[in-house]
């Protein structure tokens, strides 16, 4: 039994993506702050690390990460860095958060800390620049449970706990899990046929979180079940499982999400073919098209094949539609055209209601255009890829306002219009 709990440890260590990417360039990381005293003394369970962007809007809205473990490790926010990379570019913050492990404490010390954790940054938000009303959750396995219960129990007193600062909210605005356990009861029935963990023995990680073997003791597990708390007002949740999870079966999600649509929740559910319990296979560009996409919200559900693709720019997309931060934009593109040339003047209008500061415009082009010089922005192409960048002096755009910038470009044959803008990886409407 013991062997079950180290296999799952070791495997669950091993699906990180603290190694996927080198640490963001030009963001201020401050480490090691204590969000409560530390129990034990000396232990992890109550730091987080703040991955501060030199880029972006202020104030900063918030993403906070945890990194599964089983819940044997106290240190979960080692894992941020490689979020960061992907998040400080786009002008979020990222909060990486450590909580206690299931040897330190049983549960619901882990929610407890979390909230702390939430109500700290909330607390001191206006010292670190960040918004206070966009806080957004994030985490895989173990990291991903703790998404979901937090993102669904706001209100629940029981939940909140007295660690560190208290007296304010706990709430986030929206959350983002993989491959997450819910009810541990059920785990074992829905393991693969080719077997699995043996989620019922008294040292597998789910009983060793709430200090009992877990189906002696099925109110306590129902208490760390996320589809406990799912009713109508909870933030918008998104959680992604893959088919060949061999670790957290892949029946857990759909739990849930039947929960949340019984409810007449906000959820989207991504079922991906073949993945094991790791995020490059939840991400592997060869699945895309063929996830299936469950989405409900009001009491109503569309399910489709392959329309949400598991990259960082559609869950870049998701988080900000679900911080509410005014995605939108308006890009109006106009060419003179002459023998083999042209020039192109391109104006953007941010028709959302958060300002854009250091903008990035891409398209890409239907024919042979070729790029040979720009003004107002940077403007390079690789490929049939355009990226403009602003110059600097141009670089805001607030809410309703403007920037524009131009380019030279050789062409032969149809001079076709680019199909689709992205500003900062958000989907422009093309006006005339």
């Amino acid at each position: 039994m013991a062997m079950t709990a180290v296999m799952a440890v070791t495997m669950l260590a091993a699906t990180g993506v603290s190694t996927a990417l080198a640490p963001p360039a030009h963001a201020q990381v401050v480490a090691d702050i204590a969000y409560a005293p530390a129990q034990p003394a000396g232990s992890r369970g109550h730091l987080l690390d703040l991955h501060l962007p030199s880029t972006g809007i202020t104030p900063r809205p918030l993403i906070i990460w945890h990194t599964g473990s089983a819940w044997t490790s106290d240190d979960g926010k080692a894992g941020a860095d490689a979020i960061a990379a992907i998040f400080n570019p786009l002008g979020f913050a990222v909060a990486g958060v450590s909580v206690r492990s299931s040897a330190q404490a049983i549960f619901p010390a882990q929610v407890h800390d979390m909230k702390a954790a939430i109500r700290w940054l909330r607390a001191n938000a206006a010292t670190y620049q960040l918004d206070p009303n966009r806080f957004a959750i994030m985490g895989d396995s173990s990291g991903g449970w703790l998404t979901e219960m937090a993102t669904l129990s706001g209100g629940v007193a029981a939940m909140e706990g007295t660690v560190g600062t208290t007296g304010v909210s706990s709430a986030v605005q929206v959350g983002l899990a993989f491959y997450s356990p819910t009810d541990f009861l059920q785990m074992n029935a829905q393991n693969l046929p080719t077997g699995g963990l043996d989620h019922n023995s008294p040292a597998s990680p789910e009983s060793l979180l709430v200090g009992c073997p877990i189906q002696t003791c099925p109110a306590a597990v129902a208490q760390a079940n996320p589809m406990t708390y799912a009713d109508a007002n909870d933030p918008p949740l998104m959680f992604l499982h893959g088919q060949a999870d061999f670790l957290v079966p892949h029946g857990q999600s759909v739990l849930l999400y039947n929960r949340i649509k019984a409810q007449c929740g906000d959820a989207t559910f991504v079922s991906v073919p073949a993945a094991d319990h790791m995020m490059p296979q939840i991400m592997d560009p060869a699945q895309h098209g063929l996830q299936t996409v469950r989405t409900t919200t009001d009491c109503g559900e569309t399910v489709s094949t392959g329309t949400f693709n598991p990259t960082w720019a559609n869950f870049t997309t998701f988080l900000r539609s679900g911080l509410k931060m005014g995605n939108a934009c308006e890009v109006t593109y106009s060419t003179g055209v002459w023998t083999g040339a042209f020039n192109g003047s391109v104006t953007i209008r941010n028709t959302g209601t958060t300002p854009v500061d250091r903008w990035v415009l891409t398209w890409t082009w239907p024919g042979n255009q070729q790029v040979t010089s720009g003004w107002n922005a940077t403007v390079t192409q690789t490929g049939t890829q355009v990226t403009a960048r602003d110059a600097g002096h141009n670089s805001y755009i607030g809410p309703g306002s403007s920037q524009s910038f131009g380019f030279s470009a050789t062409a032969t044959g149809t001079n076709g219009i680019p199909a689709q803008f992205k500003l900062n990886n958000i989907v422009c409407t093309r006006v005339p």
